[in-house]
């Protein structure tokens, strides 16, 4: 695999990068599968685009007997261009694994359990991006952070303030960046959300972002 990751200068790696890089690699060396997708998350969620990062999440997938979720990082680094014969032999290993075992599969006791924290650290991380951007009057880099963290969103309590607050959020950074159309869309979203739900509280702020915006 050396092939994959010797040339680590390619990528334009910073010092997040580099470290996420290095811990991923020697956590997959010991099979501490785990960390391993911890760390290779981290790159993905910030070069989505580089074949390299879903090939090497994938084989620490393998090792926790997560076998779509192997196929499935397998399928976009060849997307990407990686259509190397390592690349096309671990597919087919884990295919065959994965129809072995069948749709239902047993992972690992803790996999489920490090999805999760994965995803509430990522989302609060992000949370805390978005606050720091929109204090600096960054509204773009607002709006990219407030687009991932609402895909990490849990969506089955629809009384969740947390889907209120980034809306807010939004709101702001559409403001900021002169994206008034926009801010106006997001806020009649929440509002007939608000409304259906009963939530007279986000109603009453929902109007008066509104209200704000023809003032």
């Amino acid at each position: 695999m050396d092939q994959f990751t010797d040339s680590t200068e390619a990528f334009g790696f910073d010092h997040t990068d580099s470290l996420a890089f290095i811990n991923g690699r020697e956590a997959l060396e010991q099979a501490n599968y785990g960390a391993a997708v911890h760390n290779f998350t981290l790159l993905v969620e910030r070069h989505p685009l580089e074949a390299q990062y879903r090939f090497m999440r994938s084989k620490a997938f393998l090792g926790l007997c997560a076998f779509a979720l192997c196929v499935q990082d397998l399928n976009r680094a060849i997307e990407l261009g990686m259509a190397h014969p390592e690349v096309k032999d671990l597919l087919a290993c884990a295919i065959g694994e994965q129809e072995k075992r069948g749709i239902t599969q047993e992972f690992k006791t803790d996999f489920l359990a490090l999805v999760a924290l994965r995803r509430d650290y990522r989302l609060r991380s992000l949370i805390l991006s978005v606050d720091e951007y929109l204090a600096e009057s960054k509204f773009d880099l607002a709006i990219k952070s407030l687009d991932l963290a609402e895909r990490l969103v849990d969506h089955t309590d629809p009384s969740s303030d947390l889907s209120f607050k980034l809306g807010k959020m939004r709101v702001r950074a559409c403001y900021g960046s002169n994206q008034k159309l926009d801010a106006l869309k997001v806020i009649d979203f929440h509002l007939n959300h608000a409304y259906a739900i009963g939530r007279d509280d986000q109603v009453r702020q929902f109007k008066l972002l509104r209200s704000q915006a023809y003032s």
